[in-house]
C-alpha cells in the first residue's frame, strides 16, 4: 500500500513536458510567409508588402496599413490612432484606385474610409437647420453616415450605417528613421511607431536595406568578347585587341592610333595593321623591324622588302 502511495506521489512530481506554441496556427502575416520561432515568430513578405505582420505598404509618400478584420467605424478610428496614424483619406481618383487595387488582391471586401457625414436633409434637398430638441438617442441613421468603398460596386464611396462592420485602412505620414537600418547611403523612412522602414537607395544599389550593389555587368552589354568591370552605378568594358568604343562595339581604326615609318603607308585590318612602302622596288627601299617599329603589346612582322605588319602578342 505504501509502495503504491509512493509511486503516485514520484509521477505527480515529473516535470510536464514543455510545448513549443505555434505563433503561426493564427495566420499573423497577411501577405506573407510566417516562421515560427521559441516566444515569437517573423513574417517574410511578398513583393511591394512590409511591416511586422506583412500589411503595410508605401505610396506617395504615405503608409498604408491594410486591416484583416473587420470593426465598427468607431472602433476602426481608435484602432488607427492607435498606432500614430488615422482612417484613410481618399484625396484624389490615383489615390482611391491604389486603395482598391490593394483590397482587390488582398481581402477583396468593402473597407472604411476616415471620412464619414452627420447632415439631415429636408425633402427638397436643401440641409437641415431647425432647431429640434433630439433625445439622448438621436439624431438616429441615416444621418449618421459612414463612408467605405463598396466591393460590390467596383470599389466606388458608398454611405453605410457607421456602426457596421467592415475591414479598414491606417494611414500615416512616413518620417524619417530613429534609427537608420540603411546601407550605402539609403534614405531611411518609418510609419506607425517605426512598425516598419523603408529605405530609399542610392543609384547603384537595391534589396530591402540597400545591402545590394547591383550587378551592371549582369546585361552582358560588352560586344565582341570585351570582358565587363561593375562599378557602383556604372561599367567598364575592356576591349580585346582590334575592337574599340564604350562597349567594344567598333573595330580599331588603327591607322588613326599609329605612325608608320617616313614614306610609308597605313593599311588597316581588324586585329592588326601594315606599314608599306607604295614603290618598294624602285627606289630600293628596304625596312627592317625592331623594338621601337610596333605599339606596346604587339609584335613586329617582317612582310617583305618594305613592308612589316604589327599584331598582338
Amino acid at each position: 500500500m505504501w509502495k503504491f502511495l509512493l509511486l503516485l506521489a514520484a509521477v505527480g512530481t515529473l516535470p510536464a513536458a514543455s510545448v513549443d506554441i505555434d505563433e503561426c496556427a493564427s495566420s499573423p502575416c497577411t501577405h506573407g510567409t510566417c516562421t515560427d520561432r521559441v516566444g515569437s515568430y517573423t513574417c517574410s513578405c511578398e513583393n511591394g508588402w512590409t511591416g511586422t505582420n506583412c500589411d503595410q505598404v508605401p505610396f506617395a509618400g504615405e503608409c498604408y496599413q491594410f486591416s484583416p478584420t473587420a470593426a465598427a467605424h468607431p472602433d476602426a478610428a481608435r484602432a488607427c490612432r492607435a498606432q500614430d496614424g488615422h482612417l484613410v483619406d481618399v484625396t484624389d481618383q490615383q489615390q482611391q484606385t491604389f486603395l482598391a487595387d490593394k483590397i482587390a488582391a488582398s481581402t477583396g471586401v468593402s473597407t472604411w474610409l476616415a471620412v464619414k457625414t452627420t447632415v439631415i436633409f429636408f425633402s427638397n434637398g436643401a440641409p437641415f437647420s431647425a432647431p429640434l430638441q433630439w433625445s439622448s438617442s438621436e439624431p438616429a441613421e441615416p444621418c449618421d453616415l459612414c463612408v467605405l468603398l463598396d466591393s460590390t460596386d467596383s470599389f466606388l464611396a458608398k454611405t453605410a450605417p457607421c456602426t457596421e462592420q467592415h475591414n479598414y485602412v491606417c494611414q500615416d505620414d512616413l518620417k524619417p528613421c530613429r534609427q537608420n537600418i540603411c546601407q550605402n547611403g539609403g534614405i531611411c523612412t518609418s510609419c506607425f511607431n517605426d512598425s516598419a522602414a523603408f529605405c530609399d537607395c542610392p543609384a547603384g544599389f537595391d534589396g530591402k536595406t540597400c545591402e545590394i550593389d547591383i550587378d551592371e555587368c549582369a546585361s552582358d552589354p560588352c560586344q565582341n568578347g570585351g570582358s565587363c568591370h561593375d562599378d557602383i552605378n556604372s561599367y567598364t568594358c575592356i576591349c580585346p585587341t582590334g575592337y574599340q568604343g564604350d562597349h567594344c562595339e567598333s573595330d580599331m581604326d588603327w591607322c588613326s592610333q599609329v605612325t608608320c615609318p617616313l614614306g610609308f603607308v597605313c593599311q588597316d585590318f581588324t586585329f592588326y595593321f601594315l606599314c608599306a612602302h607604295p614603290t618598294p622596288i624602285t627606289r630600293g627601299v628596304k625596312y627592317k623591324c625592331n623594338s621601337a617599329s610596333c605599339p606596346d603589346g604587339m609584335y613586329c612582322t617582317q612582310e617583305g622588302v618594305a613592308s612589316f605588319s604589327c599584331k598582338p602578342e
